[in-house]
């Protein structure tokens, strides 16, 4: 299988020992000439250059598989792809739709610092549908990247690395030397193969541990809002912002259309070590009490789910949320459920349980490319709100991040 990769010798054990080869990129205005000429006089490129894809040449490069290179968001070892964001033994009691999108990269980004002048990536996506017809391709199977601003004390978006063929994506850029490093790899595409290129001589090290002190993963599980869509790129999905501004590591179990919360879930997520969970799959699910879906309910698995999930993991919090809804309506029968369900497992003696109410989680009514899913000021919304309910859980739960 795929995810036999041994590791390159050159890198591990030590990834700071790594001598990389790499030559120098051309310069930008000259690839975006050439991505220009490339598409041809009948886009917008013809006019506009800067609208054309910059292509890194990779001439004289010596790559290193992104399998030796420092992961996070990746939870389980024992995957059936490398990239897979679930073990290879998720069995038909989870829906189809878990099954196929497990392969998404929803949520997971190299992290490191080298001291190399200039980076250079390369990517192939699992799948050939790049794009959906409201979610661009750089979101959807693009890569982005930030550099750390020691300054600030904030991660700093750097470049877009866009793909318009699904062979490959390609993005050169000029580096600070000894800068760390995120890249953010596609919210809804998996990787068939990643390369990183660094200058002749320049090392590569894994970053060291966070200022926050939260070594342990937050685990998000949701619906396609919590998988990304419909992001313009993959760093500002909500679940992307709320790791680089609360500073913690994050997994993202998000599955579009697909979140119903079997208790088989319960069983993967309970795998996970994690700092906190978050649960965000009441727009997939189906109530009793208003529109029903078959296997799907509020009623039948979320209590069951939950509770298999804190008998697991006894201690980690867990936070609760309502059903988002951009146009500000009350609550459903589902939130109902869910605020009736807190309040019962609180009277229980249940501790480290956050309710998350969907109020709040939209500021305005131009927050969603449809209706439903975010775009990037929605993301930008949802984060304030997610970062809020993850921080308070984080403080309750005490050590569960160390």
């Amino acid at each position: 299988m795929e995810n036999s990769h041994k590791s390159d010798k050159r890198i591990f054990p030590s990834i700071a020992a790594a001598r990389l080869a790499f030559c120098a990129a051309a310069a930008g205005a000259s690839l975006l000439a050439f991505a220009a000429k490339r598409h041809g006089a009948d886009g917008i490129e013809k006019y506009d250059p800067r609208m054309a894809a910059a292509e890194a040449s990779g001439k004289g490069l010596e790559w290193i598989d992104g399998r030796d290179l420092p992961l996070e968001g990746k939870a389980f070892p024992d995957t059936s792809h490398w990239y897979d964001r679930l073990p290879a033994n998720v069995s038909g009691n989870v829906n189809a739709g878990v099954r196929k999108m497990k392969h998404h990269t929803a949520g997971m980004q190299f992290r490191f610092s080298t001291d190399s002048k200039r980076l250079c990536f390369k990517w192939t996506p699992l799948f050939k549908s790049l794009a959906m017809d409201h979610m661009p391709a750089t979101g959807a199977s693009g890569i982005d990247v930030y550099r750390f601003d020691g300054e600030t004390g904030k991660w700093v978006y750097v470049k877009t690395g866009r793909i318009g063929k699904a062979a490959e994506g390609s993005l050169e850029i000029p580096w600070i030397p000894g800068a760390p490093c995120l890249v953010n790899l596609p919210l809804y595409n998996g990787i068939k193969k990643f390369s990183l290129g660094v200058e002749k001589g320049s090392s590569v090290k894994p970053l060291p541990p966070r200022k926050s002190g939260i070594a342990k993963p937050v685990v998000f599980y949701g619906t396609s809002i919590t998988h990304g869509g419909c992001a313009s790129r993959p760093g500002m999905s909500f679940v992307n912002i709320v790791g680089r501004e609360l500073d913690v590591p994050v997994v993202n179990l998000g599955f579009s259309g697909s979140g119903v919360m079997e208790y088989e879930m319960s069983e993967h997520l309970a795998a996970i070590d994690a700092s906190c969970y978050v649960l965000d799959c009441l727009w997939n699910m189906g109530s009793l009490k208003g529109t029903p879906k078959k296997g799907r309910n509020v009623e039948e698995n979320y209590e069951k789910f939950i509770r298999n999930l804190r008998a697991k993991r006894p201690g980690v919090p867990i936070v609760m949320a309502g059903m988002c809804d951009v146009y500000g309506g009350g609550e459903n029968a589902k939130d109902v459920f869910v605020r009736n369900l807190f309040a019962k497992l609180k009277a229980e003696g249940w501790k480290d349980l956050i309710l998350l109410p969907k109020a709040g989680m939209y500021t305005g009514c131009e927050g969603t490319v449809d209706g439903v899913h975010p775009n990037d000021w929605g993301m930008m919304s949802m984060a304030k709100a997610y970062g809020g309910a993850v921080a308070e859980a984080l403080r309750s739960g005490k050590g569960a991040g160390k």
